[in-house]
């Protein structure tokens, strides 16, 4: 099985805090599970069975990842007390990814059969750290997936494609930029 590129695929390890930069700047984050290389290349043969329009763009495998909280546009000041306010670790989460959808938008996703309770733990306690943070929260409620593809208005679906059985064990607060991910901070699980 081939590895991913080191530049695209986030660290396992802490990346040192941000230089600093002119006011006003800003970090576009998020906060993630993270999978292993075998689980994102099991997510990238899953992307493979889908019938894709032309505009698709299929997201990489180095970018699959499970979004907990989009955080959005913060001032570079506030990155590190985000970073501080990780958990050093968390109860892992496994997740079978096994109904393929079109969302609006054309966006193609893999939900998970169901959502432990472990998992939304994480996410109730995140959410408490960020909103402590002065962080406004999005108001939809959370729908775990896997987003396979954006602008795939008219994809095919798989018709009952295997399942994907993951441990996720990585938590990360990860930094959008200019079309890659920088990971800030990792937590592992216990």
């Amino acid at each position: 099985m081939p590895t991913l590129s080191a530049s695209a695929v986030p660290s396992d390890h802490d990346s040192s805090a941000p230089a600093p930069a002119a006011a006003g700047a800003q970090a576009r984050l998020f906060i993630g599970l993270w999978p292993d290389d075998a689980q994102r290349w099991e997510a990238r043969a899953h992307q493979q069975l889908w019938r894709w329009p032309p505009q698709a763009r299929p997201t990489p495998a180095s970018k699959l990842h499970l979004t907990l909280h989009f955080i959005g546009e913060v001032p570079l000041a506030q990155v590190e007390p985000l970073a501080q306010a990780m958990p050093a670790s968390f109860t892992a989460a496994e997740l079978t990814f096994s109904h393929p959808a079109l969302w609006r938008g054309g966006i193609a996703v893999l939900e998970p059969e169901a959502v432990p309770p472990s998992l939304l733990s994480l996410h109730a306690q995140l959410g408490l750290r960020l909103r402590q943070l002065g962080v406004a929260l999005e108001a939809r409620p959370w729908r775990p997936h896997l987003t396979l593809a954006r602008q795939a208005q008219g994809a095919k679906t798989p018709t009952n494609p295997p399942p994907l059985h993951w441990r996720l064990a990585q938590l990360a607060l990860v930094q959008s930029e200019g079309g890659f991910y920088k990971v800030l901070r990792t937590a592992e699980a216990v």
